[in-house]
């Protein structure tokens, strides 16, 4: 069975003031596209389907383009298995997936799905899905730990990290038990699909996630023996285990500017027998982001367009100096903004300042008050040499509860 692995779409997102949807719909596109050009049988999404800022009509609406991108794969058989993620609402999820007639059927004889369709998971289940060859492979599909998800109330904790505890519980219970289920083959060859933060993943920022922004597990409660474990939640793609066969895929496109470095694309991996399972990288180029520095309005100016020559489509940040000509600062900024129809920031920098330091910190808060802060503190001081010692303060002053 030939898998393609995919994560962290964020369908419907907005970056400040530039709305996304064309980016992020034209990498869908091409994912369609990989499906067919390496024949795949199955597309996973290991959650973050969405935004989380996305309402029930532009999800409707991203799910009728994702529905008129794969015609011809679900024509094919292919399979979509998408689980849900941290951005992924409960509440919007379970209206679409009704309305869209997405929910999970009851599965046939032996929890074998059918093909041809796009399933969307909001509870943790296994299932089975039968290749062209006839060989079945089993998917353990495990949504992002939100309480909800795993049959937890809120009077089960008190803080949020009696939350984290009582869901890393939960889960690891659930996965653990999971071989023993009756439904469940030992002898087939299994996939997990999850959308979790795996302790030992790189972030794109400086800081480590800890049980208080995140529900953290160990790679050995994973399963890391089954045949493929297929991670989204962290954007960075990597391996994890000193193997190949334990993965962060990484996002579909970059999604803010910490990601401006990260290269983006998807997974092949080919689950047939008792064969090595070998993930091939396929990418897919991303939207270009820049950050400008304009030191100079009048010189620079002229060159802009054949220095940037996709600025039409790029995402700027631009930091510019003041004139010191005949231009005024409405001209430099009427001309810059006309340039780059998706700027997203402009800053007047301090004239005696000839560095990028004034670039305005620009981020996507993930995970609670705590992941934001660091977001800004590491954006904001990219360039200083006493970012480290900033971010251990902070952690020092979030640690204490934000108490001075």
């Amino acid at each position: 069975m030939r898998i393609i692995h995919t994560a962290d779409w964020h369908l419907c997102d907005w970056l400040g003031r530039i709305d996304r949807t064309a980016d992020l719909q034209r990498r869908v596109g091409r994912v369609a596209e990989l499906c067919l050009e390496n024949r795949a049988d199955v597309l996973v999404i290991a959650g973050d389907l969405f935004s989380e800022q996305a309402s029930v009509d532009d999800m409707t609406q991203a799910l009728l383009h994702i529905r008129k991108a794969f015609v011809p794969f679900f024509a094919a058989s292919g399979t979509i298995l998408a689980v849900t993620g941290n951005h992924d609402r409960n509440g919007r999820i379970d209206i679409v997936r009704a309305g869209m007639g997405l929910a999970v059927p009851a599965a046939g004889q032996g929890g074998v799905l059918s093909g041809g369709r796009m399933y969307l998971v909001n509870t943790a289940t296994a299932v089975k899905l039968v290749g062209p060859d006839g060989a079945p492979v089993q998917f353990v599909l495990l949504p992002y730990p939100f309480p909800s998800r795993y049959n937890l109330s809120a009077a089960n904790y008190q803080s949020k990290e009696e939350e984290t505890r009582h869901l890393h519980a939960a889960v690891g219970n659930w996965l653990a038990r999971k071989p023993t289920d009756a439904n469940f083959d030992q002898t087939l060859p299994t996939v997990l699909v999850a959308h979790v933060h795996v302790r030992g993943g790189e972030l794109t920022t400086a800081y480590r996630l800890t049980d208080r922004d995140d529900v953290l597990f160990e790679l050995g409660e994973l399963h890391p023996e089954w045949r493929y474990v297929a991670l989204g939640h962290i954007h960075k793609p990597q391996t994890l285990g000193g193997g190949e066969t334990v993965r962060y895929c990484g996002s579909l496109d970059r999604l803010d500017f910490g990601e401006t470095h990260d290269d983006h694309g998807v997974l092949l991996v080919d689950v047939r027998g008792t064969e090595p399972v070998r993930p091939m990288r396929l990418p897919i180029p991303a939207t270009p982001f820049h950050t400008i520095t304009l030191t100079n309005p009048e010189a620079d100016l002229p060159t802009l367009a054949e220095k940037y020559p996709d600025h039409e489509s790029a995402i700027v940040r631009l930091v510019v100096h003041p004139p010191s000509g005949d231009l005024s600062r409405d001209e430099v900024a009427r001309r810059v903004k006309k340039l780059f129809p998706r700027w997203l920031s402009l800053e007047w920098a301090n004239p005696a300042s000839l560095d990028d330091t004034d670039t305005p910190a620009t981020f996507s808060p993930r995970a609670g008050f705590e992941t934001t802060v660091r977001d800004y503190l590491t954006a904001r001081l990219a360039n200083d040499p006493d970012q480290a010692a900033v971010l251990a303060l902070a952690d020092t002053f979030l640690a204490a509860g934000g108490q001075s």
